[in-house]
């Protein structure tokens, strides 16, 4: 049965700031459930293999869901449950869909049924020598095509190629034949309310604009937790309110490759709330306002899915001032709402010793950029009702952020390297046109 979400007022007001609390991101949470499960359903009624798999996996779902409730949505609001759903719901509409791609539904399965304490089996797909449990890991099968994963008494066994693999009790840990998802942050850990996973593994991980990392070397997932932990601590510090929120919706960061020494990369993926790719950021600093910055795209393309903010058939292109490429409005909207957040971010961050000044010129570049980019969004006249809610909840916001004062060297300095910007993009424009 689908549930359909109305987002209270209260609820939309809060995330219409650009922050939202704790119990907004809950919301989403149960929102992203909901739509999961449809995607599902769309998947189950176009299923290209055997009848008797597909009933099996119904029937195993519904044992799960209605064994325990709680465990099933915890697997299945899982952000790469939306990766590989939208991945896979768009290959099959374009007719590329392979039915290794529906039959990745079968290792989501086994893992709610493993969480729920409900034995059952299945088959799953093989690729390259790895058999994927999302979210626990994968089993290394060399030389098979799919495996037969079985759930007993909680515990998950997978056969393949004349290999046997017992995952292991706590799934985070190696074992013959097993890799597991890497854990970046524990909410064992001290300060750090989450658990939070650093998956280089998933075969839905990719769509950041940038190739998925391969397995990280262990000097280089200690430099990604030390370095982590530390931008969680200034978060916290400095932002509780935004730690609080990343704590309530982020699950899992995938780490991309470093194509590019002098640059580093981060992006979301609209239909994956709760995750995003990224190379590891130069400093702590970075770090943090990244955190911020792409989960606050996550936030924004949640509240989409219930809430649409533009004429969807408005074509024209807009100047987004942190980039030379013109934007349609809605991703000029995203980049807007992304940077209240790292402006906000950066202004928190003008105490700390030895970046206030850079934190500081950072602030007053931010503040600009979306200033500009909101007036921009605020005269388009292809806004909803609630897009221009969203937009007057942004304004008094970017208002009060425009009114932090700033020494007028910095504010000078700020709106020439926006002037020159903007020169750039004029210039591109021209080129191409």
């Amino acid at each position: 049965m689908s549930i359909y979400h109305e987002l209270p007022s209260d609820v939309f007001d809060r995330l219409a700031t650009g922050g939202g609390g704790a119990d907004a991101i809950a919301y989403l949470r149960r929102a992203q459930l909901s739509r999961h499960r449809q995607l599902i359903g769309l998947l189950l009624s176009a299923w290209p293999g055997d009848p008797a798999q597909r009933d099996g996996l119904v029937d195993a779902l519904d044992r799960a869901q209605r064994q325990d409730p709680a465990a099933f949505a915890e697997v299945f609001t899982a952000p790469l449950v939306g990766a590989w759903t939208g991945i896979t719901v768009r290959a099959h509409r374009q007719g590329q869909a392979t039915p290794a791609d529906f039959a990745h539904l079968g290792g989501f399965t086994m893992v709610a049924c493993a969480a729920a304490g409900v034995d059952a089996q299945t088959t799953i797909p093989v690729r390259d020598g790895e058999a994927s449990l999302p979210g626990l890991g994968v089993a290394l099968l060399p030389g098979a095509d799919e495996a037969l994963v079985t759930v007993e008494d909680s515990r998950l066994t997978v056969r393949g190629g004349g290999a046997v693999v017992e995952v292991p009790a706590d799934p985070s840990r190696p074992a013959a034949g097993w890799l597991p998802v890497w854990i970046l942050a524990n909410a064992a850990d001290a300060g750090i309310p989450a658990r939070i996973e650093l998956d280089d593994l998933d075969p839905y991980r990719h769509g950041h604009h940038a190739p998925p990392a391969s397995r990280l070397a262990p000097a280089e997932l200690d430099l990604w937790r030390e370095n982590f932990a530390d931008a969680w601590r200034m978060l916290d510090s400095r932002l509780p309110g935004r730690a609080a929120e990343l704590a309530a919706g982020l699950r899992v960061l995938v780490p991309l490759a470093q194509t590019d020494a002098r640059a580093a990369r981060s992006a979301t993926i609209r239909h994956a709330f709760g995750v995003f790719g990224l190379t590891r950021p130069p400093s702590v600093a970075d770090f943090a306002v990244t955190l911020v910055h792409e989960f606050q795209h996550s936030k924004l393309s949640a509240l989409l899915d219930l809430v649409p903010m533009s004429d969807p058939n408005d074509g024209r292109r807009f100047f987004a001032p942190w980039r030379l490429d013109p934007r349609p409005l809605a991703g000029l909207l995203q980049g807007v709402y992304a940077f209240v957040g790292v402006a906000e971010t950066w202004c928190a961050l003008r105490d700390v010793p030895g970046i206030g000044q850079f934190a500081e010129e950072q602030f007053a570049e931010a503040r600009i950029q979306v200033d500009l980019g909101l007036t921009s969004v605020e005269e388009s006249g292809a806004l909803t009702p609630a897009g221009e809610n969203l937009a007057a909840h942004l304004r008094r916001v970017t208002d009060g952020l425009l009114a932090v004062p700033i020494p007028a060297q910095t504010a000078q300095a700020a709106e020439a390297s926006l002037a020159e910007n903007r020169q750039r993009w004029l210039d591109r424009q021209l080129a191409t046109a």
